[in-house]
């Protein structure tokens, strides 16, 4: 690694070597990982990003409840549960949240607090995971306790409950905060690392020589002084006989902290199911462009959102009257482009398996007005007399 000198100023490089030896001096020196929770996972961009990506999307999706009949499947009018499943809160809202709970927890709890005439659910109100036990009964198997009270899970009780990551034999889900807990840990601690080098100083960001021997108080004295001098100022510094100063810069990328980030998120990106690239990380041969877009959304519909929304699906299936059944519309995400999807359209209609009316209906668009036939006995004016 060269020296860059000039009029008596150094600039040397701090290598990735010197980092990690720094970073073993830490460590041996007692310094502890991270704890990590809900709350300090979620301080973790990666995690951040993923709740905030399938969280986000997953809850902006038309929900539709539907009923099957002789093999067709039809719309109904959707429960009122749906219109505001928890006073004060929107139906994107809660479905935000329980989403929320699904990822970091693996578990989305609520109370029925209401149901209608017809003995559904009108309003549930969801719980903080962490107020829910489960406990191993010799006689009655899994036994669940909110708040420490045994309770029975819907329609035999009040608590409904949606779990993902399931193993067998157990009826709850595994959290993935805790399941990736020492992943999470290292991005934590490379983080915190990061800070304290940069910010709190992990090495002096320069160094004073001089060539003869200086007590304390007169090494101090002459920081002082420079310090002084210097500070707020970019003009250039003035030093006397015996006196040199040396920069160290430290290189990012010398320091790996890059790398380091990149394959946390990576790390993350894999628990959740998520493209690297769809939450900031970049990765060789991954790059998203116009020609690929459709098919990119299409893979991680099918391989990132639709197991969570097959098990939201079938949770949110057991708050409504059967044969009905909730199913989320996920046309959105597959919408392609302007042209391509009003081709798609024509070719619908032309065949006769969608109307017009069915693909404005899809379009987000009413239906056409309906024309009045005119009467038998009176005459259709010519284009001629139109005029």
């Amino acid at each position: 690694m060269g020296l860059f000198r000039r009029s008596g100023v150094e600039e040397r490089g701090f290598s990735a070597s010197d980092v990690i030896a720094l970073m073993n001096d830490r460590r041996r020196s007692g310094s502890m990982p991270p704890s990590v929770t809900t709350e300090s996972a979620m301080r973790l961009s990666a995690v951040w990003a993923c709740v905030r990506l399938l969280a986000g999307l997953g809850s902006t999706l038309p929900l539709d409840q539907q009923r099957t009949r002789d093999g067709i499947t039809v719309d109904v009018s959707r429960s009122t549960l749906f219109d505001q499943p928890q006073p004060g809160t929107t139906l994107s809202t809660w479905l935000y949240q329980v989403w929320s709970s699904m990822l970091t927890a693996g578990n989305a709890y609520g109370l029925v607090t209401e149901v209608g005439a017809n003995g559904w659910p009108t309003t549930v109100e969801l719980l903080d995971p962490s107020v829910v036990q489960w406990r191993a009964d010799e006689q009655r198997g899994w036994v669940v306790m909110v708040d420490r009270q045994e309770m029975a899970r819907w329609p035999e009780g009040p608590l409904w409950h949606v779990p993902i990551f399931t193993m067998p034999g157990a009826p709850f889900g595994m959290s993935p905060i805790q399941n990736a807990k020492q992943t999470i840990a290292g991005g934590l601690s490379a983080e915190r690392f990061g800070t304290d080098f940069f910010v709190g100083g992990g090495t002096p960001n320069a160094i004073l020589y001089s060539d003869s021997e200086l007590t304390q108080e007169q090494a101090q004295g002459i920081k002082s002084a420079f310090v002084g001098t210097t500070a707020g100022n970019r003009e250039p510094a003035v030093m006397g006989a015996g006196l040199r100063y040396e920069r160290i810069s430290v290189s990012p990328d010398e320091a790996q902290f890059l790398d380091s980030q990149r394959f946390t998120v990576e790390q993350i990106a894999r628990i959740y199911g998520v493209f690297p690239e769809m939450i900031g990380g970049a990765t060789s041969g991954s790059s998203v462009t116009y020609a690929n877009r459709e098919q990119r959304a299409a893979d991680f519909l099918t391989f990132g959102l639709m197991p969570y929304l097959i098990a939201l699906e079938d949770g949110l299936s057991g708050l409504v009257p059967r044969p009905n059944r909730v199913k989320f519309n996920v046309d959105g995400v597959l919408r392609s482009d302007l042209k391509t999807r009003y081709e798609a359209h024509a070719i619908a209609v032309t065949n006769g398996f969608l109307t017009v009316d069915e693909v404005r209906q899809i379009e987000d668009r009413p239906p056409l007005p309906e024309t009045t036939p005119p009467m038998a006995d009176q005459a259709v004016p010519s284009d001629e007399e139109a005029v």
